[in-house]
């Protein structure tokens, strides 16, 4: 993948010396494919950031390595996908990178929560430097959805650390963990929950340094907290409010899910399920385990931050941190001031002996005199800015909707130079194919030379098609949801026909065809004849009997056979 004129990785962004796999992180470059609902290596957000592969999937997002073209570096990015409410399908023939609500009931829900996603983001990048919290650099709303771009972590999870290496030492642990409570507690203050803590989304650094990372399932929380919300929890990691719509969550929900976190990397063992525990609460607590190298005081200070009950749990990480480290420093700090205590005594008892002698010294020492230098003031550095060039030439950006691919190019002859093009393809209703559907940088923007460096032009591919399903034999309801989900619209005719009822029996489009979205089929669907009344043949009048004359005998044949005398 080629990023400002250099092949990098899509693994691990470094760049490639040799070609095909990287020699860092050993990814077969041409060997990576994403699943179709993850957007695709070499795609760029913002005309900013590049994208990488994938870093991994929640319920609530997707992670991707990426890199900021802007300021040379590598960053992980996290798209807000809730898997439960949108869906997308990228494919070689369609490169649509919108996000598709599910049913429209819930786009307003979506709305909201996109609204919120992109809240708490502002919230947490006022927390860009603390230690032990991914820290959030940038976030925007691109292809329907929003995006935060995070400080890249170079680390593995916990929950791979402990897979391959076993628990982590106890007091090595306590050690990583101190600024991961701090920092939590400092982002509590701002109303923001985490709700996903875990050893999936707590990093291990080569440096040996725990930090917190993907806050996609993070909400502020009210003074009670107890409207219903989304359910998420993980297995073993997450409180029983959790599991409850309804349920009180606050900085003690945090608590339980960072304890069984701790739980788990001491003894290489994930926790029962809470939901489990309040019917039966058979779990073996840290304080029996002998092989867990800690002391006992911060063994119960993780079993309490583990209570079941919320009520008898650590409120806040204020609290955890408390019963976690102070106390044990306490301890230490009276132990000290005892000993400082018995030296004192030790002195008093010397000072007599030593009276004599410091009276015979203390005219001395008022002789000498101790000076000290003034201090150094310190130069200030100044502080200087570099003036906008005034000689820089302005532009102007043209609008493109429209415009074929070669009068997009004889018309930016009149933009900046130095300004390169990288062309997009979508499907597009309004816009016939082979017109510019859309820009990156919007028409009328007033921009300077050397502003922009590059701008997206996406062109039409067309109307975007799709393959006629086959719908007879089907019910009205089977070939509705179908039909919804090709994007395609329907019509009912109804055709007489013995059998059964409600059955679709034609349809106007041959199955197989292809025909663009939004297009009408139209289908026969089975209706049972009419019953025709029975109409009764109305009887013929009687004829009256012919009579004969005395003159005249008509035989058999009707032949005249003489005259009677």
């Amino acid at each position: 993948m080629r990023v400002n004129g250099r092949e990098r990785c899509v693994g691990c962004m470094k760049p490639l010396t040799a070609e095909g796999r990287c020699a860092y992180c050993g990814l077969q470059q041409d060997k990576y494919r994403p699943i179709p609902r993850c957007l695709r290596p070499g795609m760029c957000l913002r005309d900013r950031y590049i994208l990488g592969r994938v870093l991994g999937e929640g319920s609530f997002g997707i992670s991707y390595i990426a890199w900021d073209c802007l300021l040379d570096t590598v960053v992980a990015i996290k798209e807000y996908f809730p898997a439960s409410l949108v869906s997308r399908h990228i494919s070689e023939e369609d490169e649509d990178t919108n996000v598709y609500i599910y049913e429209k009931r819930e786009s307003q829900k979506y709305q909201e929560s996109l609204k919120k996603y992109l809240g708490e983001a502002k919230s947490l990048s006022a927390y860009y430097d603390l230690d032990g919290i991914v820290s959030v650099r940038d976030f925007f709303y691109a292809n329907n959805t929003a995006y935060i771009v995070m400080g890249y972590v170079d680390g593995i999870s916990v929950k791979e650390y402990v897979e391959k290496n076993g628990p982590i030492e106890g007091e090595k642990f306590l050690r990583m963990l101190e600024p991961v409570i701090q920092s939590l507690a400092k982002v509590h203050q701002t109303g923001v929950l985490h709700r996903d803590i875990s050893p999936d989304n707590i990093l291990l650094t080569r440096d040996e340094k725990l930090v917190l990372i993907d806050f996609g399932a993070a909400r502020k929380e009210n003074i009670n907290m107890t409207r219903s919300m989304t359910v998420v929890f993980k297995r073993g990691f997450s409180p029983e409010e959790q599991y409850r719509t309804r349920g009180q969550q606050g900085a003690w929900t945090d608590v339980y899910a960072l304890c069984a976190t701790a739980y788990y990397a001491l003894t290489g063992k994930a926790p029962d399920e809470s939901i489990q525990r309040v019917l039966e609460d058979d779990m073996p607590p840290l304080t029996e385990m002998t092989d867990v190298d800690l002391p006992i005081q911060q063994k119960r200070a993780f079993m309490k931050g583990m209570t079941v009950d919320f009520h008898h749990r650590y409120q806040t990480m204020d609290e955890l941190y408390q019963g976690l480290y102070e106390q044990g420093r306490d301890k230490k700090r009276l132990g000290a001031w005892l000993a400082g205590a018995a030296a004192v005594v030790c002195c008093v008892a010397l000072l007599g002996t030593g009276a004599a002698y410091g009276l015979r010294k203390h005219s001395q020492a008022k002789k000498d005199v101790i000076q000290t230098e003034a201090p150094q003031q310190t130069a200030l550095a100044e502080v200087t800015t570099t003036p906008y060039a005034a000689d820089l030439q302005e532009y102007q950006m043209i609008s493109f909707r429209g415009m074929t691919k070669k009068e997009a190019l004889k018309a930016l002859a009149g933009q900046d130079t130095e300004l390169s093009v990288q062309w997009k393809y979508k499907h597009s209703s309004r816009i016939k194919k082979g017109g510019i559907v859309k820009q990156s940088i919007p028409a009328k923007t007033r921009y300077r030379q050397g502003t922009y460096s590059k701008i997206v032009l996406t062109i039409s591919k067309g109307k975007k098609k799709t393959a006629v399903p086959k719908l007879t034999g089907m019910t009205r309801e089977q070939a509705r949801t179908l039909l919804k989900e090709k994007k395609l619209r329907w019509s009912w005719k109804e055709v007489e026909q013995e059998g059964t009822e409600g059955i679709v029996v034609s349809q106007s489009r041959t199955a197989g065809s292809k025909v663009p979205v939004k297009t009408t089929i139209v289908l026969g669907v089975s209706r049972k004849p009419k019953q025709q009344p029975v109409v009764t043949a109305k009887p013929q009048p009687t004829a009256a009997p012919k009579t004969q004359t005395k003159d005249k005998k008509l035989s058999d044949s009707g032949q005249f056979v003489g005259v009677i005398p």
